[in-house]
């Protein structure tokens, strides 16, 4: 959108921001400095959908930014973070029976957490990521029902097509660490020449940056691990390729929605987004124990797999 470099210009101009290539410093959102709101809406700018975009110019193009500044920053927070990042989603992070699309006078019709979990473990078998067998869980894709900013407005599970939170198409099955990481969007699934990928979000601007690089190697290791049945840890482009035990077309991950998880991450990381660790909710089953043995023998495969080199694509 031609508009899109104005509304930029006046964001830098109201955030007194000199380098918008910077990514900020990560902060959680109530301790929000000019920075971080600048790479925010930046991220809107950038990856938003088409009404947002063209609100945020609209509002920077007639002087009214400034008002509606901070009620505007909190209808897309709660659009695009809210419904993912679960450390932001109040006392449950468990979307409200009655809140659920289509859950009215349809009690016993949905299915349940574990019921999900069994799909996902007949559909993938291991962790979908790293691959290993420990401590899996079954992990949301769309974490919660949204609240819609307009009445009209769909939620993110409806737009994604899909009519419950426990679907399998709205899973995946991964290993305590790696869904920690899906939750707090630090990985993603994107879609590549038709393929669904794992993708690692670098928190700056460095391609070279250690810590991404220690991340990628840590995955791509633990997949020459647990390589089994003709597996590509890494495919010829050095795609993490997603493998699949059933691959039938109508329980696959749902696209839409691993889309809409995509873009929370990279606004995220444009925003300089941080996790308040003190009100983490993990995503796991809420009648089922974390397995802290399991957990450790998990943390150490992880550290000692960072060390590891594993071929070309590990470097």
């Amino acid at each position: 959108m031609g508009n899109s470099s104005a509304a930029k210009e006046m964001l830098q101009r109201h955030y007194s921001t000199a380098d918008p290539l910077v990514i900020p410093t990560q902060r959680i959102k109530s301790e929000w400095k000019e920075d971080n709101k600048f790479g925010f809406l930046c991220g809107i700018l950038e990856h938003g959908e088409q009404q947002h975009r063209e609100e945020l110019v609209r509002l920077s193009s007639d002087g009214g930014f400034a008002e509606h500044e901070d009620v505007f920053i909190d209808q897309m927070f709660d659009h695009y973070i809210r419904p993912y990042l679960k450390s932001y989603s109040g006392s449950s992070c468990h979307t409200p029976v009655g809140s659920r699309p289509g859950s009215a006078g349809s009690s016993g019709s949905e299915p349940t957490h574990k019921q999900m979990k069994k799909a996902l473990e007949a559909r993938d078998g291991v962790c979908l990521f790293c691959w290993n067998n420990l401590s899996l869980e079954a992990s949301h894709i769309i974490a919660r029902k949204n609240i819609p900013i307009a009445q009209d407005e769909y939620s993110l599970l409806q737009r994604a097509g899909l009519q419950s939170k426990h679907q399998v198409q709205n899973g995946l099955l991964l290993c305590k660490i790696c869904h920690d990481q899906f939750d707090l969007l630090h990985y993603y699934v994107d879609v590549v020449d038709d393929r669904l990928v794992l993708k690692i979000v670098n928190q700056t601007n460095d391609a070279n940056h250690d810590s991404w690089r220690r991340a990628a190697k840590a995955i791509i290791a633990l997949r020459g691990v647990y390589q089994k049945d003709n597996r590509q840890v890494v495919d010829a482009d050095g795609e993490m390729r997603l493998w699949f035990m059933d691959n039938k077309a109508d329980i696959q991950p749902n696209r839409a929605g691993v889309q809409f998880h995509k873009t929370a991450c990279l606004i995220w990381r444009m925003a300089g987004g941080a996790d308040p660790e003190d009100e983490y909710c993990s995503d796991c089953d809420s009648d089922t124990g974390v397995d802290y043995l399991q957990k450790g023998r998990l943390q150490r495969l992880w550290d000692s797999a960072g060390t590891l080199r594993y071929d070309q694509h590990a470097e």
